[in-house]
């Protein structure tokens, strides 16, 4: 490998990269501290300078300059025409400042030092650059092939290109201060290289931090960049070396250093390659990929993250130019699994239809969860079967995919939750399936039976209660008519209620914090648990309505499932629709909530005594309830109500007093006349009559359980709620003894460091940076499925039957409407006009007041038996989920055709 000169020498307007201070990221900027670093660690990198910020800020010292930098705080990052103009007017007047005697002076003393250099490569190197969650990549500007007598104004036109129209944009997006940023310049010696490229040292498309990824094309790297050419694109098993893929690009052009300065676009049918001929016109050799994985893998352990690394190669030595974060990548699971072997994970938020980020307390409540509750059942507690990655939670399956018998039914069960988590497993195990299978002999398996017959003992024992209380109910759900729902209502209120008194009761302080952690005390109250086993017995006689009318009625199953006065969702929308209603007999209350007017301001008008005491009652049954319910960081509807009364001022602007009682028992006639087609269609021949009474009894279970599908989560929700409250008294204590700022700083400590400080320990929690670490992950698409290696196998669900620029995913709620779409992230804050189409990240029950008002439904995530699917049902609403990315691709005001039968989501122009 070459050996490259670094002669340490610095001034306050430029240092040497072997110079101490130049990794420092104030005085020399994101890319080239990260230069600096690798010429320390010795890997081989071109020899070079840096002109300092200080020297920018000596070039800026202008108040016109300042005046302008303070003006750019003002504009909007979308208004494009106004933020280039306002970049050019203050490139223009760096362009025109005069470069001070100084920093000529040190420039040039600089350049006597790298005796060997011509010309010269000058890059940008900003402070708010290659940052962890900020790349800036391409933001500023770069010259190649710079002479000496040029190299001045090239540096000085770096500094001016912080204000490029898209790093102005991006900082303001990323919230960034403009003021506060600067910028330096790295000049290094331009060597003219024979091949170019990036080296990923985790493949960026799948996030497998064991794959390393190579894009590499034939001369300087501005033809790739410039898209003039296809890269060669390599895949390697860094572990053993192996090229796992080689995809020769198609390359007709070459750059190359000009004459005179600049660069040239080289026609490569005349550019003569010499000793660098590759096997099948290949821009890298075998051993040139080799020397690239082995030094990415020293560029990564030195800064710690996989990274992104642009390279060269001239005369058979290697080159790193520069190298920053892999900003995309999905975090690794954590902690890491004991064994060497491929582990695999589901979302939890995702089966939750929650794939949003939670903070870090809530997360242990569910890892909590998780552990106690396989452990409940006499699973190895030696192993973490809960862990977290960026912000979520997910649970290890990788032991059930060992098991021969059960790793193809997997992927079909988790199809019920959600189709691109099925998806997304039915890929790995296609690609990697004999990683999950192990060859044992005879005497090991032997030796085995003692300790797994151990654990099924064990969880059976443990497990009982909740066996019992499933087949509770079970069969008997088949005969006669069922139990009235508000019975099967009651005994989880009552249940949800008391569990949540005693929560908030428990004495001492110290153990209430614990009791949402501890998950074994409500795993050990399964048996005195309502009993679920007719609402299975519903479920089970859905599943069988659609395998046997799925070709033949579908839309009957689906009809026959809806009308439902006792069901909680259709309560919840009810008691809505009931409020608005009110606030039509009283026009004073009517008009103040068109107006935005509060709740205490409502007391003030005729008849709002009526509705705030209605609207009190209504709170009383569901105030526990939440949006995002699962993340106990979140308010309930009692906190907040705002949500519910946007809600009923849209019903009042586009809704008739009435209208969703007649809604209601047009579903249920419907809902009577599906049934009696499902009847008459096995109504036929000699045991037609048999069947028709058998089907009856069925639709009968049916009906009169599936109804009850929310009542077990409208009684659990007592319990999030308690919980909530109790996390929170700890956190106003603990801002009581000056240990948090705040109360809801406490949803950013980590459940020991809560125990502990509950006990009187010391406290000592960056939470800026939790805070901070949690917006990124915020930002962050979650995949449904991931493995230990980082992995996310794609989830995205393959159809030929699409149209043109169409959105595909879980057709849940058959029909087709036409809206216009709304977009809605946060239904505390925004709420649907009538008609229109809801977009949505998730729909859990939080969302229930929106779907009052929506024509039709498109969710992110979730699957057949996801909260949002089961209301868009009950409403009759055409309903897709599982879209991704659909609130950034759909745009409030475009028009849409949702296809809840296919699963297809249209623009129409």
């Amino acid at each position: 490998m070459n050996e490259t000169k670094h002669t340490a020498h610095s001034d306050p307007f430029v240092v040497d990269l072997a110079d101490p201070s130049a990794t420092d990221r104030t005085l020399v900027g994101g890319k080239s501290a990260n230069v600096a670093r690798l010429v320390t660690a010795g890997i081989p990198v071109p020899g070079g300078f840096c002109v300092t910020t200080a020297a920018y800020r000596t070039l800026v010292d202008d108040e016109t300059i300042r005046t302008a930098v303070r003006a750019l705080s003002d504009l909007d990052p979308a208004e494009t025409d106004a933020l280039a103009q306002a970049g050019e007017y203050l490139r223009d007047l760096i362009r025109a400042r005069p470069i001070p005697a100084a920093l000529r002076e040190a420039i040039e003393r600089a350049v006597a030092d790298e005796d060997e250099a011509t010309s010269f490569a000058v890059r940008s190197s900003a402070t708010a650059e290659d940052l962890p969650d900020a790349s800036f990549a391409g933001q500023q500007e770069t010259y190649l092939n710079v002479p000496e007598e040029r190299l001045e104004e090239r540096v000085r036109d770096c500094m001016a290109s912080l204000f490029t129209d898209r790093a102005i944009a991006y900082r303001a997006r990323n919230g960034i201060d403009h003021e506060s940023v600067s910028i330096a310049v790295l000049v290094q010696r331009m060597v003219d290289a024979d091949s170019s490229g990036i080296l990923f040292t985790a493949d960026p498309t799948t996030g497998n931090r064991r794959v390393a990824a190579i894009e590499a094309g034939v001369g300087l790297g501005e033809a790739l960049v410039s898209g003039e050419v296809s890269a060669d694109s390599v895949r390697v098993d860094r572990e053993t070396g192996e090229i796992l893929d080689y995809q020769a690009g198609v390359q007709t052009v070459a750059v190359r250093p000009a004459t005179g300065g600049g660069v040239e676009r080289v026609d490569r049918a005349v550019d003569e390659r010499g000793d660098r001929s590759a096997p099948d016109d290949r821009a890298l050799t075998d051993d040139d990929v080799r020397t690239l994985v082995e030094t990415g893998a020293e560029i990564e352990a030195l800064f710690e993250s996989p990274q992104d690394i642009e390279w060269c190669f001239a005369d058979g030595d290697l080159f790193v130019l520069q190298s920053r974060p892999i900003t995309s990548l999905f975090p690794v699971p954590s902690p890491a699994p004991a064994d060497d072997r491929l582990h695999v994970y589901y979302s939890v938020g995702h089966a939750q239809a929650l794939p949003e980020a939670m903070p870090p307390l809530v997360r242990d409540v569910w890892l909590s969860y998780a552990e106690s509750s396989l452990a409940a059942f006499g699973f190895d507690s030696e192993s973490s079967w809960g862990v977290e990655a960026g912000g979520r939670v997910y649970v290890d399956i990788t032991n059930v995919l060992r098991i021969d018998a059960l790793r193809d039914d997997v992927p079909e069960f988790l199809g019920s939750i959600s189709e691109p988590m099925s998806v997304a497993l039915t890929d790995l195990l296609a690609r990697r399936g004999d990683e999950f299978r192990t060859e044992r002999s005879r005497r090991e398996r032997a030796t085995s039976l003692p300790r797994v017959a151990g654990r099924v003992w064990a969880g059976l024992r443990r497990g009982y209660p909740l066996v019992r209380l499933t087949l509770a109910g079970f069969f008997g759900a088949f005969v006669g008519d069922p139990e009235p729902p508000r019975y099967e209502e009651a005994l989880w209120t009552v249940w949800g209620v008391e569990t949540a008194d005693e929560i908030e009761q428990t004495e001492p302080f110290v153990e209430r914090v614990r009791t949402p952690f501890d998950l074994y005390a409500v795993v050990d109250q399964f048996g005195s648990l309502p009993r679920i086993g007719p609402l299975y017995a519903a479920l089970l006689v859905d599943s069988w309505l659609r395998r046997r009318f799925a070709a033949e009625a579908a839309d009957d199953v689906n009809a026959v499932g809806r009308g439902f006065p006792a069901e909680l969702v259709t309560r919840l929308n009810l008691g809505l629709g009931d409020l608005a209603d009110l606030a039509r007999e009283h026009p004073q209350v009517a008009d103040a909530l068109r107006e935005g007017a509060s709740l205490d301001e409502l007391h003030e008008y005729d008849g709002g005594e009526a509705f705030c005491d209605a609207f009190d009652e209504y709170l009383r049954e569901f105030g526990h309830r939440g949006t995002g319910e699962i993340d106990i960081s979140r308010p309930r509807w009692r906190e907040d109500p705002s949500g519910l009364l946007a809600t009923v001022r849209a019903n009042l602007e586009h809704g008739e007093s009435g209208d969703h009682h007649e809604h209601l028992r047009r579903m249920e006639r419907e809902a009577a006349e599906a049934a009696d087609r499902l009847e008459n269609r096995v109504d036929h021949g000699v045991l037609g009559p048999i069947r028709r009474r058998v089907l009856r009894q069925l639709l009968t279970t049916y009906r009169g359980y599936i109804q009850t599908r929310e009542y077990p989560k409208q009684g659990v929700a007592h319990l999030f709620a308690a919980w909530r409250e109790v996390l929170l008294e700890a956190g106003e204590s603990l801002v009581a003894d000056g240990r948090l700022d705040e109360v809801d700083d406490v949803w950013f400590l980590r459940r020991d460091e809560l125990l502990a400080a509950s006990e009187g320990e010391s406290l000592s929690v960056d939470i800026a940076a939790r805070r901070a670490e949690f917006e990124r992950h915020a930002a962050m698409d979650a995949p449904p499925i991931l493995t230990s290696e980082g992995e996310a196998p794609n989830p995205v669900v393959s159809r030929d039957d699409v149209p043109a620029g169409a959105l595909v995913g879980t057709g849940v709620s058959g029909g087709v409407v036409e809206g216009v779409a709304r977009v809605v992230r946060d239904p505390t804050k925004e709420t649907i006009e009538k008609g229109e189409i809801l977009v949505a990240p998730s729909a859990d029950p939080g969302w229930t007041p929106l779907f009052l008002n929506a024509a039709g439904m498109v969710v992110e995530v979730g699957g057949r038996m996801s909260h949002g699917a089961l209301v868009a049902r009950e409403y009759g609403l055409p309903a897709v989920v599982s879209v991704p990315r659909a609130t950034r691709t759909i745009e409030t005001g475009q028009r849409l055709r949702v296809d809840g039968t296919r699963g297809v989501v249209e623009f129409v122009d």
